[in-house]
């Protein structure tokens, strides 16, 4: 019998001392639950946060690139556009073959010069820009077909700005109506 009891009395204490310590370890479990969410959900909320900076700084920086892009677009058409270019590129008692090359190589390094521009616009109107500088060069080229080489260069220079585009829809006006209306449609 005392072994029975010096048994009860060595087990109940130990019994005692480990309901302690679970009961102990279970709370401290939950709480560390808790904060670990806790800091999960802080976690999320601060990427969230980053996130919404990032755009913010984002947009700050291309905002204005995209409103550049597109004011140069606009720039490009306009110094294409044939009575532009022309006047721009003639010079007195220039020959016919040296206008003509003259007329392309001020095209392509304009266009050139803006390709990059491409990256801040949406393809549709991109699409267009570049239709319009094909067509600028298709009515160089077309006009150019009715000369010879060692002709003044006044009646070709004539001839694209009187003929222009022979089509209702001029290229260049549809190309700049789309940027018009893509800066309305996604910055207004």
């Amino acid at each position: 019998m005392d072994y029975f009891i010096n048994l009860l009395i060595v087990i109940i204490p130990s019994l005692a001392i480990v309901v302690v310590v679970y009961i102990m370890m279970r709370e401290f479990t939950k709480q560390n639950l808790k904060q670990l969410d806790y800091l999960c959900n802080e976690q999320q909320l601060f990427k969230m946060k980053l996130d919404i900076d990032r755009k913010t700084n984002g947009q700050k920086i291309s905002i204005p690139l995209k409103f550049q892009a597109y004011e140069r677009m606009a720039l490009f058409l306009e110094r294409i556009n044939p009575p532009n270019l022309v006047t721009r590129v003639i010079t007195p008692n220039v020959r016919f073959s040296t206008l003509h090359s003259l007329l392309l190589s001020t095209i392509r390094n304009e266009y050139e010069h803006n390709m990059s521009q491409q990256l801040y616009i949406v393809d549709s109107a991109w699409d267009l820009v570049r239709a319009a500088k094909e067509e600028v060069v298709r009515l160089v080229n077309s006009a150019a077909a009715k000369y010879s080489s060692d002709e003044d260069s006044g009646k070709f220079a004539q001839e694209i700005i009187t003929n222009g585009f022979n089509t209702k829809v001029n290229p260049i006006e549809k190309a700049l109506k789309a940027l018009k209306e893509d800066i309305r449609e996604n910055f207004a």
